[in-house]
């Protein structure tokens, strides 16, 4: 007998569908373990006072990315859609000038590593709209996005909860912090997991965004989901984040109009205001949240004037991905303490800062691709009502969390851009049928819904 050599043959998609592995189910997972937010954070770089910590949430990211790279080697098969190559564009121009900037303004080795440390994170998270446009089919997007809403839910609860009875959370959680450079001490404000309200804010308002344009298309949407979220965002005294809310809600009643459900919800909202109108008055004012000249906003305004003064000298191509604090010692500036070093306010603005003119072109050209493609969907009437919803949804939240990021910088934050890259994908995942191209076209979604009918 002739000995037959072993051989390793990559398992294929007939192996995939054999052992029924499904990880759409690990995505779900690492969605509802978001909620643990920043109670799990592991310090691995530090330049002066300002560090790099590791969050539990970036491990199950990796396992998500680990897994989903799983799934392709096993089915043969990965998509990188136009929107994907415009991020990964995007990342590789900020990278370089990052480089650059170690003749252009002498940054050090080590300075450099900590700027592309935040680089690499930024593409971790990316990563999982990669994951989602290659794992998740038509038939898991309303599966995908009930777990993202329930975790928010939970989020939200907690939250109110941690605002009653927990206030200072932050000092609470790490004893040893330093108030107003590690987090600020908020007092009764809704942080929630978060550690820090206009983020936990930024959360909230993007799937609040999405369960009202759900009920603006009529779907069936608890009313207590909405109410529960609408209830946390007023105890997070976010500015910002109602600011980002109320220019998504225009652009949701805008495509979708103002349905039965809509009003109920909006009456039901009235009759629980009215009677805590006076305590939530008190409850602002304490903070200094009724007003647009306290210091919280003229720091803001400082820092956007700033970050137009070096974006002046640095027009085309920036001074590199996350090399901010650094640079603006260069300038003579003062860094400011903790995160506030690293970062300025001010959304495309501090984007166009770090890319320059090249880079926010690309970065608006993947917000625009986003966009245009949840209208493709929304403007398909042989789509369903579910998907019209989602899709204009995730349009609202994409120009809210924009407007949120003049104010905070959530663009840049991953446990913003974590719900929002999964919402990016899903939209892959509606605007086209299964196994079909991935760009966007008029009429994909007609296709899916043709196929389900036959």
């Amino acid at each position: 007998m002739t000995a037959v050599p072993w051989r390793l043959v990559a398992p294929g998609a007939r192996a995939l569908r054999e052992f029924r592995f499904r990880p759409v189910l690990v995505l779900r997972a690492a969605i509802m373990l978001m909620i643990v937010g920043q109670l799990g954070r592991i310090p691995v770089l530090a330049v002066g006072s300002s560090e790099a910590p590791l969050l539990v949430n970036d491990l199950w990211v990796l396992t998500v990315l680990a897994v989903g790279a799983l799934s392709a080697m096993m089915s043969r098969s990965f998509k990188i859609d136009v929107v994907g190559g415009v991020a990964l564009a995007f990342a590789l121009l900020g990278g370089v000038m990052a480089i650059a900037a170690i003749p252009r303004f002498g940054l050090t080795g080590m300075q450099l590593v900590v700027s592309l440390a935040y680089l690499a994170r930024w593409l971790v998270y990316f990563g999982v709209y990669l994951v989602v446009i290659n794992i998740v089919r038509f038939d898991d997007v309303m599966s995908v996005w009930h777990t993202l809403e329930a975790m928010m839910l939970a989020f939200a609860v907690f939250g109110i909860l941690q605002a009653i009875f927990l206030p200072h959370f932050a000092q609470l959680v790490y004893a040893d912090s330093r108030v107003g450079i590690d987090w600020d001490d908020q007092g009764h404000r809704l942080v929630s997991t978060m550690l820090e309200p206009n983020i936990a804010g930024a959360m909230i308002m993007l799937v609040l965004l999405i369960q009202l344009a759900q009920l603006s298309a009529g779907e069936r949407v608890a009313l207590w989901k909405p109410t529960v979220l609408f209830g946390a965002l007023v105890a997070t005294l976010s500015r910002s984040s109602f600011l980002g809310l109320l220019v998504g809600l225009m652009i949701v009643l805008a495509v979708r109009g103002v349905s039965r459900r809509m009003i109920r919800f909006a009456t039901v909202i009235a009759l629980l205001l009215i009677p805590v109108v006076p305590r939530t008055v008190e409850f602002a004012q304490a903070y200094n949240k009724l007003t647009v000249v306290d210091a919280s906003a003229m720091s803001r305004v400082t820092a956007w004037l700033r970050v137009l003064h070096m974006f002046s000298d640095n027009k085309f191509f920036g001074i590199g991905f996350n090399t901010y604090r650094f640079v603006q010692e260069r300038y003579g500036y003062t860094p400011g303490a903790g995160v506030a070093a690293s970062s300025a306010d001010g959304g495309l603005l501090f984007i166009a800062l770090m890319t320059g003119l090249a880079g926010v072109g690309l970065y608006l050209g993947m917000l625009w691709l986003v966009v245009r493609r949840c209208r493709a969907i929304w403007r398909d009437s042989l789509a369903d009502r579910s998907s019209h919803a989602l899709a204009t949804g995730i349009a609202a939240g994409t120009v809210a969390v924009c407007v949120h990021s003049f104010f905070v910088n959530s663009l840049l934050t991953p446990f913003v851009m974590e719900p929002l890259w999964i919402l990016w994908g899903l939209a892959f995942a509606m605007a086209r049928p299964r196994g079909g191209p991935c760009l966007p076209r008029k009429g994909c979604v007609g296709m899916i819904a043709s196929q389900e009918g036959t």
